[in-house]
């Protein structure tokens, strides 16, 4: 794949940025907030770390009784 020059925009490049009258220009650190990592699941890893805790439970009964089969 070779890169084409294009000028598709030229029209518009040199026009001045548009600037809102209606509504005020968003500050940088609530811009920069968008941008900024999140937990898309929230408490998953508590979840995780409660069912490993639970598991390590299951078999330590498991193996307190006798029990070697750990379902596998």
């Amino acid at each position: 794949m070779t890169l084409r020059e294009t000028h598709a925009y030229d029209d518009i490049i040199g026009l001045p940025h548009h600037v809102s009258r209606k509504h005020p220009q968003m500050p940088r650190s609530k811009r920069a907030a968008q941008f900024m990592p999140f937990a898309a699941l929230t408490g998953y890893e508590q979840v995780l770390d409660r069912t490993a805790k639970n598991v390590a439970t299951a078999i330590a009964k498991a193996e307190a009784q006798g029990d070697n089969d750990f379902g596998a």
